[in-house]
C-alpha cells in the first residue's frame, strides 16, 4: 500500500511539473501580447481611433514597453494591419494546390475564410473605415502585401468554367455572393445574437460549422459541382 501511495504521488508530480512546463511554453511574451490587445483595438476603432492606453492595458503592460516595442501606434499598426493581410491571402493559397480537385479546393478555401474571419470578425467593418479615412494610405498597404494573389478565386473559376467542368455564370456577382456569405454574419453578430438569443457558445457553432455548409450548399447549387 505505501509503495502504491508514493508511486501516485511520484505520478501526480510528474503530471503537476509537465503542466507547469507546458504553461510555461505557451505563456505569451510581451510582444505577443501587445498584438494580440493591439489586433482588437485596431480592428474595432481603426488607426484614428484606437489608443496606446488601451492597448497598454488590455496587454496589460505600461505604456513605456508599449512604446518601446513598436516607438508609437503607427508602426504598431503596420504590423498588425499587415499580419491580418498576410493571414487573409495566405488562405487563399489552397486555391492553386494542384494537387486537388476543384470541388475540394473552393471547399478548403471557404473554410480558410470563415476560420480567418472568427479570428478578425471586425476585419470588414475596419477596412470600410480605413478606406473612408484614408483610401491612398490603405491602397499603398494593401497593395505591397496583396501582390498578384488578389484575382486567384476569379481566375480558377474562370479556367473551371472554360474547361467546361462547372455551370456558367456571372463570376463577378457569384464571387460578390460567395464572400458576402461569409463575411455578413460576422458583421452583423451582434444583432443576430439578440434576435435568436443566442449565447457566445451556441453562436460560435452557427458562424463555423453551420456556416461553413450553408456557403458550400450555395456553391454546389450555383456551380452545380
Amino acid at each position: 500500500m505505501v509503495e502504491t501511495g508514493t508511486s501516485l504521488i511520484l505520478q501526480l508530480t510528474k503530471w503537476l511539473n509537465f503542466m507547469v512546463k507546458t504553461n510555461e511554453r505557451v505563456e505569451l511574451n510581451p510582444e505577443e501580447k501587445i498584438l494580440d490587445a493591439a489586433k482588437e483595438e485596431f480592428m474595432k476603432f481603426g488607426l484614428y481611433g484606437a489608443r496606446m492606453q488601451a492597448i497598454a492595458d488590455a496587454a496589460g503592460i505600461n505604456k513605456a514597453l508599449l512604446h518601446y516595442y513598436f516607438r508609437n501606434k503607427e508602426n504598431l499598426f503596420d504590423k498588425v494591419f499587415g499580419n491580418a493581410l498576410e493571414k487573409y491571402f495566405a488562405q487563399m493559397e489552397v486555391l492553386d494546390d494542384l494537387t486537388m480537385p476543384f470541388k475540394k479546393r473552393i471547399f478548403q478555401y471557404i473554410d480558410n475564410l470563415i476560420d480567418f474571419l472568427t479570428e478578425y470578425p471586425h476585419i470588414s467593418i475596419f477596412i470600410i473605415k480605413e478606406i473612408s479615412v484614408s483610401p491612398e494610405i490603405f491602397k499603398e498597404k494593401m497593395n505591397s502585401i496583396r501582390k498578384n494573389r488578389g484575382r486567384r478565386l476569379y481566375h480558377l473559376i474562370e479556367s473551371e468554367m472554360e474547361s467546361g467542368n462547372i455551370r456558367k455564370t456571372d463570376i463577378q456577382m457569384f464571387i460578390m455572393n460567395l464572400q458576402s456569405l461569409c463575411y455578413y454574419p460576422f458583421i452583423a453578430s451582434p444583432v443576430y445574437k439578440r434576435i435568436f438569443a443566442m449565447n457566445t457558445k451556441e453562436w460560435k457553432e452557427v458562424s463555423t460549422v453551420k456556416l461553413k455548409k450553408s456557403v458550400k450548399e450555395f456553391v454546389e447549387r450555383t456551380l452545380e459541382i
